[in-house]
């Protein structure tokens, strides 16, 4: 059935679209023909070209940990051998900066990607109330029965995430993940823990359809989780996808940062990006309709990542690409008077301008969908990271 189909043609496009995705992963018996005649002929009457910058059905949102943005930087402007073409095309093609940061108080793994899934900080920022903040420090495997709502802010009593949103709003979710610590996302919006779905038709308190967790090695990587992500999104089509390749993370503090084993890292998640973007442009669902966000929840110096006032680790890439991105952008000349590249520095939550955040990136992924902002998020809460020079539109006219 199709849900929350509002008067609008892009919201009437996205239900149809979903409508293949979602049926997908039910494995329900139908013909996706029709409704993809559907899709294309009102695609063509209406348009979903970069000039009209109509939502798009499916955003792929990519934390690579540990990924350092002026290590990045360096690798591809020096790159001879093609090993970092994807990043570069990614550049090139995309919108992106070099001088993105993590949270303010953490620059540790399950804070920072907690910060990116609920666009929440992840203590209280001076002076703001202390509903605000996720509150969950930790960074370890987490207990059994540990959710990020009874373990995290004690000042919430639900911390709602992009896959809410998502999930509410009839798309379909994936969670394909490199490290078993983020099963907390699991425990945290599975068919017990998730809230009730107050939005349209009830799609039920699981708000993640696919959770996946699988890598290998010493250090780990994630080659065996990246075969399932390409499998999974040629057979479902999932419309909102979070991906986490653990590589340079477990090179740098096996190796350091910047040594020939983090490049080597950094070059094997170049390849899974060439997969990932071969998978789309060969798939005619995905195909001219799929925005991919590559982003990092830290940096990282030496064999370590935990000083939040260091420049090493708090510098991360932020990357954009797909269609109405504009090409070779970078963000920070897209997103004035709203932001402000900080240069090395290192504002906090309660600076007028702020840079751009990691923790900005969930809300910018549903604003690509067409969705509004995650409940109670407060980083790009206003949904006003541009990824074009084009004035944003009212909602409901994308």
């Amino acid at each position: 059935m199709l849900k929350n189909v509002a008067l609008s043609v892009p919201n009437a496009l996205r239900a149809l679209r979903t409508l293949v995705a979602r049926n997908a992963m039910r494995r329900i018996a139908i013909s996706s023909r029709p409704a993809f005649a559907l899709i294309v002929a009102v695609a063509l009457r209406w348009g979903g070209s970069a000039a009209t910058a109509a939502p798009v059905g499916h955003v792929v949102q990519i934390s690579v940990d540990g990924l350092r943005g002026d290590l990045l930087q360096a690798l591809i402007e020096s790159d001879r051998a093609g090993d970092y073409a994807n990043f570069a095309r990614l550049r090139r093609e995309g919108a992106s900066t070099f001088n993105a940061r993590t949270d303010y108080t953490h620059t540790i793994t399950l804070p920072n990607h907690i910060s990116m899934l609920t666009g929440r900080p992840v203590t209280q920022p001076a002076g703001q109330p202390d509903t605000v903040h996720h509150g969950y420090r930790a960074n370890a495997m987490p207990a059994p029965d540990a959710t990020l709502h009874n373990s995290g802010n004690p000042h919430l009593s639900y911390i709602a995430s992009t896959f809410d949103v998502a999930h509410d709003n009839g798309l379909s979710t994936a969670l394909y993940a490199s490290k078993p610590k983020f099963v907390i996302f699991e425990h945290s919006y599975n068919a017990a823990a998730g809230a009730p779905d107050r939005t349209g038709a009830d799609n039920g308190r699981d708000k993640i359809d696919l959770y996946l967790n699988r890598s290998s090695g010493t250090p780990g990587t994630a080659a065996p989780m990246q075969a399932a992500l390409l499998a999974g999104l040629r057979n479902h089509h999932f419309n909102y996808t979070f991906v986490h390749y653990r590589d340079p993370d477990s090179a740098g503090h096996r190796s350091g940062w910047g040594s020939p084993a983090w490049n080597r890292a950094v070059k094997a998640v170049d390849g899974y990006l060439g997969e990932l973007l071969a998978t789309i442009e060969s798939d005619p669902l995905l195909h001219g309709d799929t925005v991919v966000i590559v982003t990092s929840d830290h940096g990282g110096s030496g064999r370590s990542h935990g000083t939040p006032s260091l420049p090493a680790d708090y510098t991360i890439p932020f990357l954009v690409w797909g269609p109405g991105v504009k090409a070779g952008a970078d963000l920070y000349d897209l997103v004035p008077p709203t932001r402000f590249d900080p240069g090395s520095g290192r504002p906090d939550y309660n600076t007028a301008r702020p840079p751009l955040r990691n923790g900005g990136s969930g809300n910018l992924a549903l604003k690509l969908l067409g969705l509004g902002p995650i409940p109670g998020s407060t980083i790009n809460a206003a949904q006003d990271l541009r990824v074009n020079d084009r004035a944003p539109a009212p909602r409901g006219e994308h």
